[in-house]
């Protein structure tokens, strides 16, 4: 005969014998504590406590037909997306629900990925892959599940979404560039399917146009640093320099800021270079990076109250759709010709009102 050591979990009928209460009554405390008396209460929570008792999450979905889960679909990879994921955690939380993540390296996960996710019960979703195809978020829509879109400017309309306002933030940045007389700007992008990419360098390109400057553009790859170290190379074998770098994020831009270093070229001395994100890292004296700073914190909960059901209603004919402004913060790599002294700050973004909701 086996001998087990395991000691058998206290359940619901255990607290309900040493509370001298019903088992319904136990249920009710932990699922609905405001139909059961104070006195009562405090007689279970005491018996709970003494012997240990944690309540089934899985028993109470089952009854209540929600587990408080919501799901989040982001890329595996980059110190923006720790920061957002930290973000939806918290926020999560304090509603008291919690995150469960499904992460991938590269867009030939995606697909696998969303089909995992239709194996768990969430009450929610949160789809943060800006390369998803329209017609993978329209199928699924139609799965029932309430979901949102965050920072894939191309899903507005097709689901409930949440984004940065990309081609705004992007033509801050070039307005920036073009009022210190940047004649020619080279865009280096991440990856150009994807939607905020695409937006981030529309927005730039139009308004270096309407100066008469042509910016063109360059894809490093992926949104990562060490893809921007790699198009340093590029870049330092031009037969010549542009005036500036518009860099589609942070991430990417610290890379391509090192990799300059190895042919010797620095900036704002040689070259000058922005990115996009607002990272901390941005603030670091080693870069001290001209970006667009996003609002992730406001982001994310945007993003929360719509993937946790609060208020947005997936069969909604027009999915609601929030944009919210960045705001440029000018450090050293663009304070070459700018005669105003003193460190990096913040500048108020030219977008005017910071948010703005469609659909609802």
């Amino acid at each position: 005969m086996v001998r087990s050591d395991r000691k058998r979990a206290v359940t619901s009928v255990d607290v309900a014998a040493a509370a001298g209460v019903s088992q319904a009554t136990v249920a009710r405390c932990f699922t609905t504590p405001e139909v059961v008396a104070p006195d009562t209460r405090l007689k279970i929570e005491a018996a709970a406590d003494r012997l240990g008792y944690v309540p089934n999450a899985i028993a109470r979905s089952l009854k209540s037909q929600r587990t408080n889960i919501v799901g989040a679909v982001v890329p595996a990879v980059g110190e923006y997306w720790q920061n957002v994921v930290t973000y939806f955690s918290r926020r999560l939380t304090a509603r008291g629900r919690q995150l469960l993540l499904f992460s991938f390296l590269d867009q030939e996960e995606v697909n696998e990925t969303l089909e995992a996710v239709m194996q768990y019960r969430l009450d929610g979703l949160i789809l943060a892959s800006a390369t998803i195809a329209e017609a993978q978020l329209a199928r699924m829509r139609q799965t029932g599940l309430s979901l949102v879109a965050f920072n894939h400017p191309d899903a507005a309309g097709i689901v409930p979404s949440v984004t940065v306002d990309n081609e705004a933030g992007a033509s801050e940045l070039a307005r920036h560039l073009a009022d210190l007389g940047c004649t020619r700007v080279l865009y280096l992008g991440g990856v150009a399917a994807a939607s905020t990419d695409r937006a981030r360098f529309r927005g730039a390109a139009r308004t270096l146009a309407s100066t008469g400057v042509r910016c063109n553009y360059m894809e490093a790859g992926a949104f990562t640093y060490e893809a921007g170290y790699r198009a340093a190379e590029r870049v330092g074998s031009l037969d010549s320099l542009p005036d500036a770098i518009m860099v589609g994020s942070d991430e990417v831009a610290f890379g391509m800021l090192d990799g300059l270093r190895r042919y010797g070229l620095t900036a704002p001395g040689d070259v000058l270079v922005t990115g996009f994100d607002g990272l901390p890292q941005a603030g670091w004296a080693g870069y001290d990076l001209t970006t667009l700073v996003q609002p992730a914190d406001r982001l994310a909960e945007h993003a929360v109250e719509l993937a946790a059901g609060d208020t947005a209603d997936p069969s909604d004919a027009q999915p609601p759709s929030v944009v919210v402004a960045g705001t440029l913060r000018r450090g050293l790599t663009t304070r070459k010709g700018d005669t105003e002294q003193g460190g990096p700050g913040s500048l108020p973004s030219h977008n005017g009102s910071t948010e703005r909701r469609a659909g609802q």
